[in-house]
């Protein structure tokens, strides 16, 4: 397939705007060696796989307004097909995700999520995606993560555009990501009514880091109602309407009303589950109710500085998510985790050695989070499925291919595969159906 075609190519080129200096250029290479990565889920007895389509990639020449104006990649087009022909012959049920961080370069530089052309040049790409590869995709989502796109892009600047505190870029971008979610919607459903089709919510809990003090509870009060609920609320509703204080602003009203075709456009809820955030009143002039986030982690933290903090999940999936358990014609919405995992830190350039494969620490924190959710399925959560993130070490966008989530160990210099023995404990828990302590002491390679 064709490269340097993203809004990430450029980006991740420029000097100093990844951590550890390193691209994903080649990153897991799993482009090519998907066939042996895929054999991977059969080894560990897994049956559920999630990935994301290239938007770049499949659709890199701009269409014009007709929806078939421009075709999509035959090459690109042609691998994925074999990608999920196979997942499909090995019985891998699979998550396909349409917007992950990605814009071709063309939509980009017109300003991406911005312009209001984003939602309908997303709608095209989708009703090209479906003809092509509808009759293998057994769950759909729409886009990952919107509100951590929107943060990261033009609040904290840290991805492309690169823009920072610029609260009515993330609330543009919001709105319009909201309208192409709901053109996606439709465009799958027109073609296969009964595909389940979502997205994926980043759900991560606040907690003030002065328990005592009202301001941070202020502060992680305002948080959650954006990052956690402004998405899927406006699904429920059908309107976008933006929590106080901002919708005590003529420039952010401007931005609220309904869209066409929203509402109820979520049949089951895709939650990605990391830890909470610690939060905190930062004193200013004109006040900032968004605050900040603490420095002063109270628990174990991973490579990334983020809490391990089971309870969060099991609050979510008890607690927070229940506005959206049923939609307005009263069918409930079975709940998927599509992502949750632990980061290490290790060098990209390191190959061969024993390094990282004993990870004990992302054993604890795969054990603690699944049993937050037996817990939360006990007392009544409609969770129906668990994919761990992730199978493999990659490119972790700002942080490069340092920051390693795989249950499988990637050498990048030689590209070579290492079961780590979260991968195993993992699989035995997979293969039992169950979480025991028989399971967690095994000895394995």
């Amino acid at each position: 397939m064709q490269a340097r075609l993203s809004d990430w190519s450029d980006w991740m080129m420029t000097p100093d705007r990844i951590l550890d200096g390193s691209t994903a250029e080649r990153a897991c290479d799993f482009v090519n060696k998907y066939p042996d990565d895929v054999k991977l889920l059969n080894e560990f007895g897994l049956k559920a796989f999630r990935l994301s389509l290239n938007w770049p990639a499949l659709l890199s020449a701009e269409p014009n307004s007709s929806d078939s104006a421009c075709e999509l990649n035959p090459e690109a087009v042609e691998y994925y097909r074999r990608l999920l022909t196979q997942l499909r012959e090995q019985g891998i049920v699979t998550f396909v995700t349409l917007f992950h961080f990605c814009l071709p370069q063309w939509l980009a530089q017109k300003g991406g999520w911005l312009n209001p052309i984003s939602a309908d040049q997303f709608r095209i790409f989708t009703i090209k995606i479906v003809d092509a590869f509808g009759d293998l995709v057994d769950y759909w989502l729409t886009i990952n993560e919107p509100m951590a796109y929107a943060y990261q892009s033009f609040i904290a600047g840290v991805w492309t555009p690169g823009l920072k505190g610029d609260y009515l870029s993330a609330f543009t971008c919001v709105r319009h990501m909201l309208a192409g979610h709901a053109m996606a919607y439709e465009a799958i459903k027109s073609k296969y009514p009964d595909a389940p089709v979502s997205f994926t919510n980043h759900w991560r809990p606040f907690s003030p880091e002065k328990p005592l003090s009202i301001m941070d509870h202020v502060v992680c009060m305002v948080r959650d109602n954006v990052f956690n609920h402004l998405f899927p609320s406006s699904i429920n509703s059908g309107v976008y309407r933006l929590p106080f204080p901002l919708g005590c602003y003529q420039q952010f009203r401007d931005l609220e009303g309904p869209i066409k075709g929203l509402k109820d456009s979520m049949d089951y809820i895709g939650i990605n589950y990391y830890t909470r955030e610690l939060s905190r009143f930062k004193p200013s002039w004109p006040i900032d109710v968004f605050g900040e986030a603490s420095d002063k982690p109270q628990l174990k933290t991973n490579a990334l500085g983020w809490e391990v903090y089971p309870e969060g999940l099991y609050q979510i999936l008890t607690h927070d998510v229940k506005p959206y358990l049923v939609s307005s014609n009263r069918k409930t919405r079975e709940i998927f985790i599509t992502e949750n995992g632990y980061a290490e830190r290790y060098e990209s350039q390191l190959e061969d050695g024993d390094w990282s494969l004993d990870d004990k620490e992302r054993v604890h924190y795969l054990a603690v989070h699944l049993k937050a959710i037996h817990e939360a399925i006990k007392v009544g959560s409609p969770v129906r499925g668990y994919l761990h993130w992730s199978l493999l070490d990659n490119f972790e966008w700002a942080e490069g291919l340092c920051q390693r989530f795989g249950l499988v160990r990637v050498s990048y210099p030689n590209q070579a595969r290492a079961p780590r023995q979260s991968a195993y404990v993992y699989g035995d828990i997979a293969a039992a159906n169950c979480l025991s302590q028989e399971i967690l002491s095994k000895r394995r390679p």
